[in-house]
């Protein structure tokens, strides 16, 4: 009888440290995360150096963008009103970071050779031009029209948000990365672009 016992406690013993494992691997291979590890646009892996720093101003000087979170709307053409409603809803988001504001920049980025600007200058929004194959890339992904990308402070797009834009989503996502990033590596990448 006293063997019976013994195997029972082999079982549970077993048990308790075997079982943790195999439901770990199962959340590993099938990719599960818990709700509260949830993004609302998709996670871009991995992540694509973009080099907005060689962006160019569609009307003056382009400004250093390194060291700051960037949200880029592509556009491929001139702005129309869903594309102004668009901007719209990606200002609100920039300006309801509140103290962080000063950390993401709103970028319309449009191909280099539309020769006229897609959007008016408005204060907060940067119109710069990049490629042609650079923006179409940014502008649909998987034959989806993609409404904004967020680039962290290293030029990286981590980022993608389809269309129709859900700009609760965008929003809470940037605090999250903002709350992450560590505001003196955004300082030391600004730093290192600005000595080159």
């Amino acid at each position: 009888m006293g063997w019976v016992k013994g195997r029972w406690q082999l079982i549970v013993l077993l048990a308790i440290f075997i079982l943790p494992t195999v439901a770990a691997m199962v959340m590993v291979f099938s990719d599960w995360r818990p709700g509260t590890f949830t993004n609302n646009g998709d996670l871009v892996q991995p992540p694509v150096q973009l080099e907005p720093g060689q962006w160019q101003a569609v009307e003056g000087a382009a400004p250093t963008l390194a060291g700051d979170w960037l949200v880029v709307m592509p556009q491929m053409q001139a702005c129309g009103e869903a594309c102004l409603q668009r901007l719209d809803k990606l200002n609100r988001v920039r300006v309801a970071l509140d103290r962080d504001i000063e950390r993401v920049r709103l970028i319309v980025l449009q191909p280099q050779d539309q020769l006229e600007p897609v959007v008016e200058p408005a204060a907060g929004i940067l119109n710069l031009a990049a490629p042609a194959a650079i923006v179409e890339r940014l502008a649909v992904h998987d034959g989806e029209p993609i409404a904004a990308q967020v680039v962290d402070y290293r030029g990286y797009q981590v980022m993608r948000y389809p269309v129709p834009l859900d700009a609760s989503g965008l929003l809470d996502d940037l605090e999250k990365l903002l709350r992450l990033a560590k505001e003196e590596a955004e300082r030391r990448a600004l730093e290192e672009a600005t000595a080159q």
